[in-house]
């Protein structure tokens, strides 16, 4: 309990601001509560320690990038990583060569990214930050630096696939593979994340990936060991080692699964109130409904089944906080409040109770590389995830 307790310190904070900013209808108040809202999430997550797994590499990584001048005289095809995230590692490093700069830097570009997706799209700024923290945001605020900065690119995105503005959107998404390969599954969306589909058979797709959660049928492992017959030994060699490498059994039927086949059952009971709340929002019910397809349907493979759904998590932070207006019933409204507070303080902890998740702030004195490095050795095998 003692490691989550500051991230379930920061869910409770922004359920208060959330509660908060509905009971007021005053402008300037609310704009305080935002401010404070962003505010304390850059505080927290801009100024962190050595938090969680990717750190021990981006950290090396920093301090290896080359001189500014010598980046830019040569070939971008002979840079190592992504284009966008070495620049921008590279300029941070030439104007304060301190890895805690770095990640200030892109903790800021995520907060202003986020500021601009829950402007656009919920009406309660501090309840979407409460469900982005709850619903891998603490992940991608602190071990996927690259991939967090595409995805929250690629949502800022989805306006021009409902708006039919096919340019701006290829622009922003080339953008956001410049920061992460991954982002290259966001180019076909473009043509069917905003279709209507019919209920019926969005629900037989939800209930054959449940089918083949819960008989655990592998049906990566068939593609892969499909695909490995095609290509060259030494792509067959790796595809075997990672299969093996990530074969760790998934996740059970827990708490995490029921809340997932709790979502996906409400989508459906609501789906055509959640269709008339905004004119763009199968956009996000289609997200949902992949990020539970892809989380189901991959789990023999724990990383890639997570870092899969990862890339649609945006579905939930809209439709999450838009299920509460479906609720007729005021009674039934303030029973899925109450769940949904407690399932989000559930889940924060399930994510958040291991050691390498000790939060440090570098403001208020955290441990040094070294000392972080020896309790991540210690640590590392440490279970996480609900």
């Amino acid at each position: 309990m003692i490691y989550a307790f500051p991230y379930i310190l920061l869910a409770i904070f922004f359920g208060i601001l959330a509660i908060i900013y509905h009971q007021t209808e005053d402008v300037q108040r609310r704009l305080y509560i935002k401010v404070g809202c962003l505010v304390s999430f850059l505080f927290f997550f801009g100024f962190r320690g050595f938090i969680y797994y990717d750190w021990t590499s981006y950290y090396r990584t920093f301090y290896a990038y080359p001189e500014l001048q010598s980046l830019l005289q040569t070939s971008i095809l002979k840079w190592e990583g992504e284009p966008g995230f070495v620049l921008l590692g590279t300029v941070c490093k030439a104007i304060f060569p301190n890895y805690h700069f770095f990640v200030f830097i892109c903790s800021t570009i995520n907060t202003l990214l986020l500021a601009r997706f829950f402007n656009r799209y919920s009406d309660n700024l501090p309840l979407g930050f409460l469900l982005f923290v709850t619903f891998n945001g603490i992940v991608l605020s602190t071990d996927l630096m690259r991939n967090s900065i595409a995805i929250l690119l690629f949502i800022n995105s989805v306006q021009f696939i409902y708006e039919r503005r096919p340019v701006p959107y290829y622009i922003v998404n080339l953008l956001a593979i410049a920061f992460h390969s991954s982002a290259l599954l966001f180019l076909p969306l473009y043509f069917f994340l905003h279709r209507r589909y019919n209920k019926w058979l969005l629900m037989g797709i939800f209930g054959a990936a449940n089918v083949m959660f819960l008989l655990h049928i592998p049906i990566l492992k068939t593609i892969i060991s499909f695909i490995a017959d095609f290509v060259s030994p030494s792509v067959k060699f790796w595809l075997e080692m990672y299969t093996k490498m990530d074969l760790n059994g998934g996740f059970g039927i827990g708490l995490g699964y029921l809340e997932r086949l709790l979502t996906g059952t409400l989508l459906f009971c609501y789906i055509d109130k959640l269709r008339a709340l905004r004119p763009n929002n199968d956009i996000f019910i289609n997200s949902v409904i992949l990020y539970l397809i892809l989380f189901l349907v991959f789990n023999e493979f724990r990383t890639v089944s997570m870092r899969l759904s990862n890339l649609f998590s945006l579905g939930y932070w809209i439709i999450w906080a838009d299920l509460i207006k479906c609720f007729s019933i005021r009674n039934n409204r303030l029973l899925y409040v109450s769940f949904m507070g407690i399932y989000c303080l559930l889940r924060i902890y399930g994510n958040c109770h291991v050691t390498i998740a000790e939060y440090d702030n570098i403001l208020l004195g955290a441990k040094s590389y070294n000392e972080r490095l020896l309790i991540f050795y210690q640590h590392s095998d440490d279970d996480t995830g609900i």
